[in-house]
């Protein structure tokens, strides 16, 4: 599945470099399963409502994916909306276990 990069998308999120470029394919976004553009939106608007500068999800988008190399795109992105929500307070380690939980235990 893809999604071309809507106006609610600066260019500095569409225009990411290097390992935590966006992953496309004939210049639109590519998501591989339904929860990765999920993921994407959500990250896009918790930084908004954060009112950090995108480099501080960057940020963690870089650390996750030099930590885990092998690991899927979106599980980094998912990795670094985590941190950047831990850094800031909105939510504990506890409360991100709870969700995942949660997840886990929904049915498909």
């Amino acid at each position: 599945m893809s999604a071309a990069t809507g106006p609610l998308v600066s260019d500095e999120v569409s225009g990411m470099m290097g390992s935590a470029a966006l992953p496309r394919r004939n210049g639109e976004l590519v998501f591989d399963a339904p929860w990765q553009p999920r993921a994407f939106g959500l990250a896009l608007a918790v930084v908004e409502r954060l009112g950090v500068p995108w480099r501080a999800f960057q940020k963690h988008l870089i650390a996750e994916i030099a930590a885990r190399p092998e690991a899927p795109y979106y599980d980094s992105w998912v990795a670094a909306l985590e941190g950047l929500v831990l850094e800031h307070g909105v939510a504990t380690a506890q409360d991100l276990e709870r969700v995942r939980v949660k997840v886990r235990a929904a049915p498909p």
